[in-house]
């Protein structure tokens, strides 16, 4: 059987890559008996080596081939590529949005193409543009979610619509890992934390529903509230607008020093930046040392399709402060994460199709849920690290059975 993947390359810096990468490897697995071809986009041409392509996988640059140049997406060339190979099965991997965008740009017929089509939809807040969904549903084979309560609100969209199957995310753990104490001190001086300071990490890309601002304006009312407390935060971000960053997170930062009547030249080193904007790079092995040198995750998205930064932090043993939104819950018990309640619904603005609304949250209650982890830290932390982790081996068990079911 000849099998398509439609996604992020593995030679870049989201969540997307990292996720495909081990799907790869998965379903590398299954040769001879079935083989993958990748049609990988978006690689980013100052941004090269972060992974590579999974043994036994053929792969496709979109990005290099596209022609005329457009997005990176590939969107002209997916058409030719597919004819050229012929597959049984094409799966694409991405959000509503992209994956529509392929759907059409690919001719897909369903009943009348010669192959399958299957979707694992990435969702991040409720709502999504029906005529969206009524794309996907008309062509759509089979389709997988990130996680079960996803999957229940993929069967809102139409009627009669199946459950979707679940391919949850998982942990690599022969890359992440709990470093001894020695290590993590080192770590810290090489990026000017103190050795025994309480360390948050905030490690999303800076887009809008990150909404890195809550973080920020959370931590701040933590130091009004505990100003003689050795706390500090690490945002690993990009913070260049021209490289696509939408907050200016230090500029943010001044301003709630300044607001909350603390002065900047004694707090405002508290927050310490990794800046991760081209060319810059950092890689799955440096990311593990930043997981290690921070003592609680954070992430105050106002959506969140899994959140993969705060499974592989709490793999090291690391607490987490979150949203209340997306599906932590399937991952995160109360026993390791404090949550932020979220308050009135804010309506997204008439061209964003991947949600109707998403929750507001209050700055206090970030503060709040910070404050709480930090009094239970202790227990938390020893919680977290008796937690017992699936691998991508048992989250993609019942997607490689579908595959070998389609291959006979």
């Amino acid at each position: 059987m000849r099998f398509v993947l439609v996604s992020t390359h593995v030679d870049q810096t989201t969540g997307y890559s990292k996720v495909v990468s081990n799907l790869l490897a998965q379903v590398a697995t299954l040769a001879p008996k079935v083989k993958t071809f990748h049609f990988g986009f978006q690689r980013h041409p100052e941004k090269k080596n972060i992974r590579k392509v999974p043994e036994g996988i053929v792969a496709y640059d979109a990005a290099a081939n596209e022609d005329p140049k457009e997005e990176g997406f590939g969107f002209n060339k997916i058409h030719e590529y597919i004819e050229m190979v012929g597959p049984d099965v094409v799966m694409i991997y991405n959000d509503p949005m992209i994956i529509a965008r392929f759907i059409q740009a690919m001719k897909y017929k369903k009943g009348e193409t010669p192959y399958k089509l299957w979707l694992y939809v990435d969702q991040v807040y409720q709502g999504i543009n029906p005529q969206l969904m009524d794309e996907l549903n008309k062509s759509a084979d089979k389709v997988y979610c990130f996680t079960d309560s996803w999957a229940q609100t993929y069967t809102e969209y139409g009627k009669d619509i199946p459950l979707p199957k679940v391919i949850e995310h998982a942990v690599d753990s022969t890359i992440f890992s709990n470093m001894p104490p020695v290590q993590r001190t080192a770590l810290r001086k090489n990026v000017g934390l103190p050795p025994e300071g309480i360390v948050f990490l905030n490690a999303n890309r800076n887009s809008q529903r990150k909404r890195q601002d809550l973080t920020i304006m959370g931590f701040v009312e933590l130091l009004r509230r505990h100003p003689g407390k050795p706390l500090w935060l690490l945002m690993v971000t990009s913070v260049d607008p021209q490289k696509g960053a939408y907050y200016d997170i230090q500029r943010i930062f001044a301003d709630q020093l300044q607001r909350a009547g603390l002065d900047v030249n004694v707090y405002g080193k508290r927050m310490a930046v990794v800046d991760t904007a081209p060319p810059n790079t950092l890689n799955d092995e440096g990311m593990n040392q930043i997981y290690n040198m921070c003592d609680i995750g954070i992430n105050t998205s106002d959506g969140e399709g899994f959140g993969l930064c705060q499974l592989e932090h709490l793999y090291t043993g690391a607490p987490q402060v979150v949203t209340d939104v997306g599906s932590y819950r399937s991952f995160l018990p109360t026993t390791v994460a404090a949550y932020v309640r979220p308050g009135p619904l804010v309506y997204q603005a008439a061209g964003m199709p991947l949600g109707l609304s998403s929750p507001s949250f209050n700055p206090d209650d970030v503060a709040s849920a910070m404050e709480s982890t930090i009094e239970k830290y202790v227990t938390m932390q020893s919680a977290a690290r008796e937690m017992k982790f699936k691998t991508w081996s048992d989250v993609c068990a019942s997607w490689l059975s579908d595959l070998k079911t389609a291959s006979t």
